[in-house]
C-alpha cells in the first residue's frame, strides 16, 4: 500500500527486531508484476492524545491532506529473481503538530533478490528504508517505540548465503545491518542507533517438508549520542521449520539470550516464531512473535524485556472488493535504573476496505487505533486515525 501515513503493516514490516534473524528470508517471487507507477491521494483525521501534557510530547487533533507517488517491479526469474518498490509521500496537518510543524515527508524503498549458483548454494539480499513520522511503520522491527516522536530514518539490510552440504543437511550465514535516527535533538540523543547482526545456522530435514535447526547470533548495537547505553547479545537457539502445504510455512526458535552492556550481564530466554500464508493473491496472512531483550525501549534502563507479537490479513473478497485488518501487541518491562522499573504495554490495530472503481484506479478506506498503558502515566496515550482515499495506477 502506498499511502505511508496510514498505519497498515507491510508485508516486510512483520518481522520484529529479533526476526529480521530467523533463517525465512525469501521475498514473494511467484507473480511477475511488471514496472507499475502508482499516485495517491488521501485525507482523514487524525487524534492523538497524551494523558499527561509534556512539552516534549505533541497531542494532535487535525485534519490531514497527503498525495504521493511510487513504483513497483518484480522480475520473477528462476536463477536469479528481483523485485524492488519506492514510494513517497507530503502529509499536511491542517492545525499543525506542536514542536514539530505542520509538513511531513514520507518515503519508503525496497529491494530483494536471489542468486541461484546451483542446486546447492543460493544467495539472497532484502535491503528496506524508511523515512516518515509515524512509529508503526518501524514499530513492528522493535526498532521504534510506540511514541510519535517526529521524522525518523530506518532501514536494514539482511545478506545470506545457503549451501546444502548434503540432500538433508545444509547451513545459512547470514550478516544484518539495521539503524535509526531521529530528526528531533532530545529523542536522538537517547535513541539514535546501530547494530550489526551475524548469524549462523544449522538445519537438517528430518521428512520432506520439516527441518530442525541449531543457530547462533551475535548482535552488537551501538548507540551514536549515548554511548552508555551500548550492548551486545548472544543467541543459543534451537527450532523448527515446517511447511504445511505449498502456501503455508511456519518457523520457530527457542533458546537463551545473554545481553550485557556496561551495566551488567543478564540471561533470558528467548523464543520467536513466524508463519506466513498465501493463496495467490487472494489471501495473505502473516504472523509474527517475539520474546526477548529490546534496545528500542533502553533509555536510562539497564534493560528492556517483553513480548511483540502481531498478525495481519489481506483478503480478495471479490474481483473489485477487497479487506485487510492487523493487530499487533508489545509488553515491555524496563528495569536497572535509578527509578522504579516501567512497565508498557501498547496495542495497535487496523482495519481497511479498498473498492477496484476502475481497472487502474481504487478506493480506499482504513481506519487505526493505538493505545499505550503504563505505570508512569507520561508514556501513556489514545490515538484514532481514519483516512479515505484513492489510487490511480499506470
Amino acid at each position: 500500500m502506498l499511502i505511508l501515513a496510514v498505519a497498515v503493516l507491510s508485508p516486510a514490516a512483520l518481522r520484529a527486531q529479533g526476526l529480521v534473524a530467523i533463517q525465512n528470508y525469501s521475498a514473494d517471487f511467484r507473480n511477475e508484476e511488471p514496472l507499475t507507477f502508482s499516485i495517491t491521494g488521501n485525507t482523514g483525521y487524525d487524534v492523538l492524545k497524551y494523558k499527561v501534557p509534556s512539552s516534549s510530547l505533541s497531542n494532535i487533533d487535525s485534519w490531514y491532506m497527503q498525495a504521493g507517488a511510487g513504483a513497483s517491479y518484480t522480475h520473477a526469474d528462476q536463477t536469479t529473481p528481483y523485485s524492488f518498490s519506492l514510494e513517497a509521500s507530503v502529509l499536511e496537518y491542517v492545525n499543525g503538530v506542536p514542536v514539530y510543524g505542520s509538513t511531513f515527508y514520507n518515503g519508503r524503498a525496497t529491494f530483494n533478490f536471489e542468486h541461484q549458483f546451483s542446486e546447492r548454494l543460493k544467495m539472497s539480499n532484502n535491503f528496506y528504508l524508511t523515512y516518515g513520522t509515524n512509529p508503526n511503520s518501524a514499530f513492528g522491527y522493535g526498532a521504534t517505540s510506540a511514541l510519535w516522536n517526529g521524522q525518523f530514518l530506518y532501514g536494514y539490510n539482511n545478506f545470506n548465503v545457503s549451501y546444502a552440504w548434503t540432500p538433508r543437511f545444509s547451513t545459512t550465514t547470514s550478516y544484518t545491518f539495521d539503524g535509526i535516527a531521529y530528526e528531533n535533538s532530545a529523542v536522538a540523543t537517547s535513541q539514535d542507533r546501530y547494530s550489526h547482526l551475524l548469524a549462523q545456522q544449522f538445519a537438517y530435514k528430518i521428512a520432506q517438508r520439516t527441518s530442525l535447526t541449531a543457530e547462533y547470533r551475535y548482535r552488537m548495537t551501538d548507540y551514536t549520542k549515548s554511548g552508555f547505553q551500548n550492548y551486545h547479545s548472544h543467541f543459543a537457539l534451537v527450532g523448527v521449520d515446517h511447511a504445511w502445504s505449498e502456501n503455508m510455512s511456519t518457523s520457530v526458535r527457542g533458546g537463551a539470550e545473554l545481553f550485557e552492556n556496561g551495566r551488567g550481564r543478564q540471561t533470558k530466554p528467548y523464543a520467536e516464531g513466524a508463519l506466513n500464508y498465501a493463496v495467490a493473491k487472494q489471501t495473505q496472512l502473516r504472523w509474527f512473535a517475539m520474546l526477548g531483550f529490546n534496545g528500542a525501549l533502553l533509555g536510562n534502563y539497564r534493560s528492556s524485556y517483553g513480548v511483540n507479537t502481531g498478525v495481519q490479513l489481506n483478503h480478495q473478497v471479490t474481483k473489485r472488493f477487497s479487506v485487510n485488518g492487523g493487530a499487533s501487541y508489545a509488553h515491555s518491562v524496563l528495569s536497572g535504573g535509578t527509578i522504579p522499573d516501567q512497565t508498557q504495554d501498547s496495542v495497535f490495530l487496523n482495519a481497511g476496505i479498498g473498492y477496484q472503481l476502475l481497472d487502474n484506479v481504487s478506493l480506499n478506506a482504513n481506519y487505526s487505533f493505538s493505545t499505550q498503558l503504563s505505570n508512569n502515566a507520561l508514556v501513556e496515550f489514545n490515538r484514532n486515525r481514519v483516512s479515505v482515499g484513492a489510487t490511480a495506477t499506470f
